[in-house]
Order: structure tokens, then C-alpha cells, then sequence
């Protein structure tokens, strides 16, 4: 939907995610086939790393896993009364794997059905907000490997969640959501993108001014770029130097450049905030 602006000819973009439907409600535990939630939108990014290893892909990952849920493989747990879930006494035992140098990684997936190819077998899946899983990759281990015997299986170590979804992933994950979801009024919304955190790519180009690249909407319009983490501008834009800005500051560059107002994760799905409801 958003497409880079430049004098140069590009590669054509990808078209910008339809928001998902709502997840099903998720029961805490997941010891059945089919049970739990299903995260369709980072299986989708798996079935674009698997066909094209980059920069691009991989950050689509890591971007739609700052959102929804994961499952973690419980199954070795011990539990008095599984039925019940988890009560004083029980043993919680999270699985992780090492990698071919041995790093250790925490054991993630998109669904209850990758937790069984993973195993060759029945399992139990405890169900997570997908940013704290990454959190918890960042803090208790080395890093992350997600549906690892799918096709698309996706290792992302400590320093790549880091630099993707800074030292802080349930912190973008916020503003995230809210972005994916649409889950707040426009007034509302706008207040959170003033609470941040927000992310800019900085302008290669002196051309692009203060405001920076700059991405073409449906209307023809120019439309500042802002991501909610650092993945989400390199999901649009791979590479460059990505920084950190408030958005008064956003704002006074966009409307200073005559644009048309910023775009919010135009890798999508995009928000949109028109130039008269920028604060000023």
C-alpha cells in the first residue's frame, strides 16, 4: 500500500497485510491437537524466510512477533492434575535446544501442531504473550528458535531481538498491537503514538530533509515513515540507520516538508495520521 519514493526505479513493494482476525480465546494450557492459539500472522512471514532468506524477511518476523502469542513446549512439566493447569507444587518446565555451536535457545511456536512435528509426538503447550517469549529469549537464553522442524523454522540470537525490538520487546509491543489491531479510537491512538516509542529511518539522501524517507499512500500522497519497533522500518526499508525520535518532533518535520501527514508500519497493516491531526 505504501511504497518507498525515490527518483530511482524500484523493485516493487509487497502489498501491505490485511489486519487479522481475532485470535480465538487462548486456554492457558494446551495439552490437545488444535487447542491454544495459531499466530497466521508470523506463520505467514515463515513461508516468505523460507522462499527468500534477507534482511527484509527476517525482520518481518521478528516485527509480527511483537505482537499476539506463541507457545512454549511444557511438556516435560509436572502436574498433579493437568485438567486444573497449574497449581502449588507443580513443576513448570520450559524446553529450549542448543544450536550446531552450541547456543541455547528458547523453543517457540506458532501453533500446537508445530509443537508436535517438533516432538514426533503428543505434547503440552503453555500459550505467552509473543513479545514476553522474546523477552524471555533476550534474558534467559541466547536466543529464539521458532516452529524449528517447519520449513521455515527461524533462529533469531539475543543481539538480533535486541536490535530489532530494542532492550525492551514488550515495550514496543504496545504500540504495536495497537497498530495491528486497531484496537483503540483514533484520539486514543494518537496519544499512545505520543507516548511512543516511535522509530524513523534516518535520511540517507539530503533531499529527504529533516523528515526523512518519505513513502507514497494510495492517494499519491507523501507520507513521513514511522515504525513502531526498528523491525518495522526494516521490513519496509531493509538496512539503514533507524533512530529513535518523539513525535512532536515527527510531526514538525512532516508538516515543515509540506507532507501529507506519517504512516505507521507501512510494511503493514499501515496507520495513517493526516497531517491536521498531527499535534502541532
Amino acid at each position: 500500500m505504501f511504497s518507498r519514493r525515490s527518483r530511482e526505479p524500484e523493485p516493487d513493494e509487497p502489498e501491505a497485510g490485511a489486519a487479522p482476525d481475532p485470535a480465538p480465546p487462548a486456554a492457558p494450557l494446551a495439552g490437545e491437537p488444535g487447542r491454544g492459539v495459531r499466530h497466521d500472522r508470523v506463520r505467514e512471514a515463515l513461508g516468505a524466510w523460507a522462499e527468500r532468506k534477507d534482511a527484509r524477511t527476517f525482520a518481518d518476523v521478528l516485527r509480527r512477533a511483537a505482537s499476539g502469542e506463541l507457545l512454549l513446549d511444557v511438556t516435560d512439566s509436572r502436574l498433579a492434575d493437568p485438567a486444573r493447569g497449574f497449581q502449588q507444587g507443580d513443576t513448570l518446565a520450559i524446553a529450549s535446544t542448543r544450536d550446531n555451536a552450541g547456543a541455547d535457545l528458547l523453543v517457540a511456536f506458532t501453533g500446537h501442531d508445530e509443537l508436535q512435528r517438533m516432538r514426533q509426538a503428543a505434547g503440552r503447550s503453555l500459550v505467552q504473550p509473543a513479545a514476553a517469549v522474546l523477552a524471555q529469549a533476550v534474558r534467559d537464553h541466547q536466543g529464539i528458535v521458532v516452529d524449528g522442524r517447519a520449513p521455515g523454522a527461524f533462529i533469531a540470537y539475543a543481539a538480533e531481538i535486541r536490535q530489532h525490538l530494542t532492550e525492551e520487546p514488550e515495550a514496543v509491543a504496545r504500540l504495536t498491537e495497537a497498530t495491528t489491531t486497531r484496537s483503540l479510537p483514533f484520539a486514543q491512538y494518537v496519544e499512545a503514538l505520543a507516548a511512543g516509542p516511535l522509530f524513523v529511518p534516518v535520511a540517507a539522501d539530503p533531499d529527504d530533509g529533516p523528515a526523512g524517507p518519505a513513502a507514497t499512500g494510495p492517494d499519491g500522497g507523501a507520507y513521513t515513515v514511522v515504525g513502531t519497533s526498528p523491525a518495522e522500518v526494516w521490513a519496509w526499508r531493509p538496512g539503514g540507520e533507524v533512530r529513535r525520535a518523539a513525535l512532536a518532533e515527527i510531526a514538525a518535520a512532516t508538516l515543515a516538508a509540506g507532507r501529507a501527514g506519517i504512516v505507521v508500519n507501512p510494511a503493514g497493516p499501515p496507520v495513517v495520521v493526516p497531517a491536521a491531526a498531527l499535534p502541532r
